[in-house]
């Protein structure tokens, strides 16, 4: 990991680098994880009290196979604050993905509703996507999006906040997604949704299925390349990227 932001005593905040393959969180006291390394270095953050006992101040986390920023308060008024933020809608966040052209993955990989007119005919061009979300496939470790044509049985099961995902192309096959709320999975899935599913992810590019890879490397393309948040104490807006 790297150290992009240091906490201090008017800055009670941490910003690092995750590599891909490494969880965020600790499935328990001690386990390997980025927290438990940061504890480590910033032993005040085992002091904060988070959503889960175990996850102390980890305020941003991102997928284990996700490489990028996450952020750590190192004191309780930070988290409280922070998380107000995200709460507000005020945290932003944005991926850079690698991306295959598959304009069937989402029949590929079934589960999907249907694409949105205005998707279908926007042509590759910036646009984005608003569903909720459900479990899905065996004990729920993926995601599927929920809209209004779903079926009786997905939308019993979606959840009642709508999530949306700003989809922009860079330059070729490489986009940026823009977040200001997020759900397990969210880019990743809303971009198998729309066929341009990241490169090297086995859960939602189908030609990545059962080990399956049309790149030389099996690593996923995908990136926390960008957050925006109020600082805790001051307010005054906060932009790390990379």
């Amino acid at each position: 990991m790297k150290i992009i932001h240091s906490p201090s005593d008017s800055s009670p905040f941490l910003v690092l680098f995750k590599p891909a393959g490494l969880p965020s969180a600790p499935l328990y006291e001690g386990d390997e994880s980025l927290l438990t390394e940061a504890i480590k270095l910033f032993p005040e953050i085992a002091l904060v009290q988070g959503k889960k006992e175990v996850e102390h101040g980890l305020v941003h986390r991102i997928d284990t196979e996700t490489q990028g920023l996450v952020l750590i308060a190192t004191s309780q008024e930070s988290y409280d604050s922070l998380i107000l933020s995200q709460k507000e809608g005020k945290f932003e966040k944005w991926y850079r993905a690698e991306v295959d052209r598959l304009p069937d993955c989402a029949e590929s990989l079934s589960g999907f509703p249907p694409l949105p007119e205005s998707v279908r005919l926007s042509g590759g061009m910036d646009f984005l996507l608003q569903s909720s979300f459900r479990p899905f496939g065996s004990g729920g470790r993926e995601v599927r999006p929920v809209t209004p044509c779903s079926g009786r049985s997905a939308l019993k099961k979606g959840g009642t906040s709508i999530y949306t995902t700003e989809i922009s192309f860079e330059s070729g096959n490489v986009t940026i997604c823009h977040i200001n709320a997020g759900y397990r999975h969210q880019v990743r899935c809303h971009l198998a949704w729309c066929g341009f599913p990241v490169r090297g992810d086995k859960t939602y590019n189908p030609l990545c299925k059962g080990g399956k890879s049309t790149n030389d490397s099996h690593d996923m393309k995908f990136t926390a390349c960008k957050i925006t948040f109020p600082h805790p104490l001051t307010g005054i807006p906060q932009v790390f990227q990379m």
